[in-house]
């Protein structure tokens, strides 16, 4: 590219463009510009740098020691501090915790998230409304391929989003790599170069340093293309999230603790194209992000909503559980699972305290005959103490247990109650079993044993109730 001043005023029209387009800065906003100290970072402090009078913003610069390169990140924190005084900006930098957890998660994906935390950090600590990245139009170039090999879906292939959250902005993502470097060039502008860059043997620098160049000889154009590709695929995408988000409000049913409550009369004979949106979208409601989420975890919740199954589930990352249960399909953070067994000897009449359930059981017992009302609940019920004797037993269901459920004279098991009824298994292991010798009498919420009822020869009344829960 020829330096001249025509193409450098070319450059910042450019950026001035992208800011505008997008809304990324308003007047008056104080801005935290992430720089390395590599080309990229020191281009964009120096553009934002320029245009700040006119956009009537102030800077803070902030830099992240990642501490995987000794000798080179001290290096790039020297001079990233000399760069800041230059512009007499403040500048705050940090490093690394050295004994970060490398289990799990990438390193790489861990250091980037606690560089994303120490820039919220700078935000908030300065009151700042944006934070400023580096990523330029090769990089999202290099990041459509990245994930077009890696087998991603249209979302993927939307690349970087110019803003995110409305506070992470992206000013050069228009601009190609070669224009950045014939800026600095024509200003005279050093900076640092990261050595971890030219290494092939990580994925990305391999798309950059050896496909996208046996590319641009089929394309010449071909960054500039694929930076088209990401914006029509963004575009796409957002109108597809906002019918997802419209199709959530209106058909879910319950919102209650971070817990997603989807009919699946309503969700099956939707478009697939949506679907994957709803999915999605459910589960950035329940589990705040998506990273992690790729298009197979998607697809699999897919598969379990349309599956024959009655009740399944599907571990996600970041901590969130999909689950179908019967007629729904519930998405959910994994603190919500089935409470641990629980047992306890009830020794005669009184009140005990159920601490596992965080309920509370009253045993009663009268003579039939004071007893003039033998209205039921759910949560109460009236046994024929005549057939009863102490310790009783309230406890969750067990493999195997059987009852006679009132008005029948067979015995059915009670996982075939609890399926009859379309009882979640997590609801199943926490409803309390009342038992008389270790056979269930009083399915506690549902059913009474039909040998305990109440008989017109009975003398005594065991009236039992719960609070209700």
């Amino acid at each position: 590219m020829e330096l001249d001043v025509g193409s450098i005023n070319k450059t910042l029209k450019k950026v001035r463009h992208t800011i505008m387009k997008y809304h990324m800065i308003r007047d008056g906003d104080r801005v935290v510009v992430a720089v390395s100290g590599g080309p990229d970072s020191v281009c964009l402090l120096d553009i934002l740098q320029e245009l700040k009078d006119e956009m009537r913003i102030e800077l803070i610069v902030a830099h992240f020691d990642h501490g995987l390169r000794p000798g080179e990140d001290e290096a790039e924190n020297v001079f990233v501090k000399s760069l800041a005084m230059a512009f007499n900006l403040q500048f705050e930098a940090k490093k690394a915790d050295p004994g970060m957890d490398q289990r799990g998660a990438s390193l790489e994906e861990k250091a980037r998230d606690a560089r994303y935390q120490f820039l919220e950090e700078v935000k908030e600590a300065f009151s700042a409304q944006k934070i400023a990245i580096g990523h330029h139009l090769n990089d999202q170039a290099e990041t459509v391929l990245l994930r077009l090999l890696r087998g991603s879906g249209p979302s993927g292939l939307a690349g970087i989003p110019p803003c995110r959250e409305n506070k992470i902005i992206r000013p050069l993502i228009e601009i190609a790599r070669g224009e950045i470097e014939s800026y600095l060039e024509f200003k005279g502008l050093t900076h640092m170069t990261d050595s971890s860059n030219l290494q092939p043997r990580y994925l990305r620098n391999k798309i950059r340093l050896e496909l996208l160049p046996r590319l641009r000889e089929y394309q010449p154009r071909i960054v500039e293309l694929l930076g088209r590709t990401a914006d029509i695929m963004r575009a796409d995408e957002a109108w597809l999230a906002a019918r997802a988000e419209g199709w959530i409000d209106t058909f879910t049913e319950t919102k209650r603790d971070g817990e997603i409550e989807i009919p699946l009369s309503s969700f099956t004979i939707l478009p697939e194209g949506l679907k994957s949106r709803v999915i999605r979208y459910a589960l950035k409601m329940t589990g705040g992000s998506l990273r992690r989420v790729s298009l197979r975890h998607v697809e699999a919740i897919n598969q379990m909503a349309m599956g024959e199954k009655p009740q399944a589930r599907v571990n996600l990352p970041n901590g969130i559980m999909a689950k179908k249960v019967y007629d729904r399909l519930l998405f959910t953070g994994i603190k919500h699972t089935p409470s641990e067994g629980f047992c306890y000897l009830l020794d005669g009449p009184g009140q005990f305290d159920l601490t596992a359930l965080e309920r509370t059981i009253w045993l009663a017992e009268m003579d039939k005959a004071a007893v003039s009302d033998l209205r039921v609940s759910r949560w109460s019920a009236f046994l024929n103490a005549d057939h009863l004797s102490y310790p009783l037993m309230i406890r969750n269901v067990r493999p195997g247990d059987t009852f006679v459920p009132f008005g029948m004279t067979g015995h059915k098991k009670l996982k075939d109650f609890f399926m009859d009824l379309k009882l979640p298994s997590e609801a199943r292991a926490k409803t309390p079993i009342l038992c008389f010798r270790d056979i269930p009498i009083w399915v506690c919420g549902f059913r009474i044993d039909d040998r305990f009822k109440i008989l017109p020869d009975t003398k005594k009344i065991l009236k039992v109730t719960l609070d209700t829960d």
